[in-house]
């Protein structure tokens, strides 16, 4: 009976499992993800393995860049579940599907997955508008399923400063035809450009413009602080009453009879082709932008998100996000773009608004459109980030100041504005001058050296990639700025007290061969010492003391030779300063050290000693160094003056400031041997007797000043005790003197007073 049970559960399984394996599973799609981007010419498709009633499955995969797979392109079965593609086009989005098939059974087609390959490779550094030394070294991501990399760079962009004449900070620009633009600012500044240049305008007021519009030529308006209106008729400007003390933020109209003018705590105006009246939009916060289509579709934004539209007979209040929206650019009802703070962009599609990535983190202060494929937002620091149609990105503006308003009048001319009167131009693609350079450069690089830069100029640079089948767009331009001149680090501008032979140095550049250094007693280098060195510094010898000197430095390579540097001025020593003894110590030794501060470059130092402060009885030293040690003795608590100066050849410092010092109380040797010799008569006349008490080989005699100079010296031999000799000093003149004894053990020292 067990047996007959254990048969029937062995059918029973086997039913079952021949029931569970009538189908074949569809195979899920890994990676890329729906709808990645930036992928790579060569991704890899992946998917996860099923299983069916045979042993070996098989994976047809189907790539396409139709929707509807009518253009797909189907690939040999395989049995891996992965298949990588190759020379992909760039900037192309591809569906791609799998099914799998056991021999018997076939799936269902996968859902499909879409991605997009990457438009062109990325850029990694120098950082967009950096400064840079003449060789900077360029880096993107890797990228694979490339061959080549092509790298252009120039001086020639797409966008170029304009002079403008201004300091001011612009705040708005708008072009009426690729002739005539206008520019207005803070201070009631306006600027006109003509084929001429830029040129300032009369405005008649004072007050920051914020915002100008113009229907054509001979119609135009400005707004700003304090409920500023102006009209401009063709010829001139005038005020036009606004009725209101608000900011004024924004301007726009539709025909010269139908306009609006919005600003801070929801002002709002309308003009009819004659007077400006009041409304209200439903925005009670500050509005800082306003765009329309005609007079049936008009939108404003503005603080925290706040949005109202106008349909031509009433407006509607919404919240955008909550962040406040710095511009707003309407290209049809479906197809807005605000731009905000912290580079938020925002788009809105007819039904909801959703946040774009612009590539920037600064304030977006303003935005402007071409057309559907060609969008523009300027902001903080210079950033300007263009939209392609399908993505924003970062690109080079050539200038580092805030920037606060962008207007095109067509796809080949526009201008943006900034701070202290930034005017930018478009010129078109660029990168079309003679001084263009061109670089290709084999995968996998992945980073290059420029070599031999224009010093002191804006360099543009991009890149793209290709590969047999396709070449990819260029990436978007960066620039930057090559370092003008070597910048001066020390001696500092301006300093004084420096030395003979001072080291000058500057900041080092890379990729420069030589340093020119002109040294120049007058600021205008009429006759400058000229020097060279390959490195980043250099110590000048030979200096004068007390002499201002001006030195500046250029540098070089084989592409040129960059400017002069800031000019700095130092002033060399002409004093010394003295540190020991102090001035006014007492108690000092008897042997004192005289110490000073060095002054490099200096040959020697001469030391004056006196008794008097007026230095009549000087005593002189010369010294190799910074100090001088007494040899003899000084009288006991005795009053002393010292001074020094720096000799260098035929030149000399100034006398210090003199000091002064007393010395100690204690005779030493002299109070402890008071039967070592003896001198008499003393006082006398210079014609005395010395006694000496105790025998001894050989004695050395020593006639001092009070200041230290010998001016008497004998040697007598095989003294005995008591031995006495006369000297005939009559010759020194009155005063007080030290005669000192030496017998090569011990020194001993008496007072002589002649009469």
């Amino acid at each position: 009976m067990k047996n007959i049970y254990l048969t029937l559960a062995s059918i029973l399984l086997v039913s079952l499992f021949a029931t569970a394996q009538t189908k074949i599973y569809t195979p899920a799609l890994r990676a890329p993800v729906d709808n990645a981007s930036g992928q790579a010419p060569d991704a890899t498709l992946d998917w996860d393995a099923v299983t069916g009633q045979g042993q070996t499955i098989l994976y047809t995969l189907q790539l396409a860049q139709n929707v509807d797979f009518s253009d797909a392109t189907t690939f040999e079965p395989t049995i891996l579940t992965a298949v990588k593609m190759n020379e992909l086009r760039f900037d192309e989005i591809y569906f791609w599907r799998v099914k799998a098939t056991d021999g018997t059974l076939t799936s269902d087609w996968s859902a499909p997955f879409s991605f997009r390959v990457i438009p062109s490779p990325a850029i990694t550094s120098p950082a967009n508008q950096s400064t840079q030394n003449p060789d900077p070294l360029v880096k993107w991501t890797a990228l694979t399923g490339v061959t080549y990399y092509d790298l252009q760079i120039d001086t020639a962009y797409s966008w170029a400063a304009e002079a403008s004449g201004s300091t001011s900070q612009l705040n708005d620009v708008f072009e009426v035809d690729e002739t005539i633009a206008w520019a207005v600012g803070n201070g009631g500044t306006i600027l006109k450009r003509t084929s001429s240049g830029w040129e300032s305008v009369t405005s008649g007021v004072t007050s920051n413009l914020l915002d100008v519009f113009f229907v054509d030529n001979s119609n135009g308006w400005a707004v700003g602080a304090a409920g500023t209106i102006l009209y401009y008729n063709g010829t001139e400007w005038s005020a036009q009453t606004s009725g209101s003390t608000a900011q004024l933020n924004g301007v726009f109209f539709t025909s010269p009879s139908n306009g609006y003018a919005i600003g801070n705590a929801g002002a709002a105006l309308k003009f009819n082709g004659t007077d400006w009246s009041s409304i209200s939009t439903g925005i009670t916060v500050d509005i800082y932008a306003i765009h329309g289509l005609d007079e049936n579709h008009i939108w404003v934004t503005g603080k925290s998100g706040n949005l109202s539209f106008f349909n031509g007979s009433s407006w509607s209040t919404s919240i955008i996000f909550n962040r406040d929206m710095l511009g707003i650019w309407a290209l049809a009802p479906d197809k807005i773009y605000t731009s905000a703070k912290a580079g938020r962009v925002y788009y809105y599609d007819g039904a909801t608004w959703t946040e774009q990535a612009s590539g920037s983190t600064r304030d977006l202060n303003d935005i402007c459109f071409i057309n559907e494929t060609t969008g523009y937002a300027v902001g903080g620091q210079g950033t300007l980030v263009f939209f392609n149609g399908s993505i924003w990105g970062s690109i080079a503006s050539g200038t580092t100041q805030n920037l606060f308003g962008i207007n095109f009048s067509s796809e080949s001319s526009g201008y943006f504005v900034g701070n202290t009167g930034v005017v930018v131009a478009f010129q078109g693609e660029g990168f079309n001058s003679a001084y263009l350079k061109n670089f290709s450069l084999a995968a996998p690089a992945t980073e290059f050296q420029f070599a031999n830069l224009l010093f002191g100029r804006n360099h543009y640079f991009r890149m793209r990639a290709r590969h047999a089948s396709d070449t990819s767009n260029w990436s978007s331009a960066r620039s930057f700025t090559v370092v003008a001149s070597p910048s001066l680090s020390k001696p500092a501008n301006n300093a004084t007290n420096i030395a003979l032979d001072t080291l000058a140095q500057w900041d080092a550049l890379t990729g420069v061969v030589r340093y020119t250094i002109q040294l120049s007693t007058n600021q205008d280098f009429n006759d400058p010492f000229t020097f060279e060195t390959g490195a980043n510094t250099y110590r000048f010898s030979g200096l004068s003391y007390g002499q201002d000197y001006y030195w500046r430095v250029n540098t070089r390579h084989a592409g040129g030779v960059s400017a002069w540097s800031e000019v700095f001025k130092f002033t060399t020593s002409n004093t010394v300063t003295l540190t020991s003894p102090a001035d006014n110590a007492t108690d000092v030794a008897r042997l004192p050290k005289y110490e000073w501060q060095h002054i490099r470059g200096t040959e020697k130092y001469l030391l004056q000693v006196a008794t008097s402060g007026t230095f009549s009885d000087a005593v002189e030293y010369l010294a190799s160094s910074n100090f001088y040690q007494t040899t003899a003795l000084l009288i006991p608590n005795q009053s002393y003056f010292w001074r020094v100066k720096g000799i260098q050849g035929l030149d000399s410092t100034s006398w210090s400031n003199s000091r002064t010092y007393v010395t100690t109380a204690e005779t030493s040797i002299n109070s402890q041997n008071t039967q070592s010799f003896s001198v008499h008569p003393n006082p006398g006349n210079g014609l005395v007797a010395i006694t000496i008490a105790k025998a001894t080989l050989q004695m050395n005699v020593e006639v001092y000043t009070l200041i230290g100079k010998k001016v008497f010296a004998t040697t007598l031999s095989n003294v005995n005790s008591g031995y006495s000799e006369w000297f005939d000093l009559r010759d020194l003149g009155k005063g007080i003197y030290l005669i000192r004894l030496n017998d090569g053990k011990e020194s001993v020292t008496r007072k002589l007073i002649v009469e």
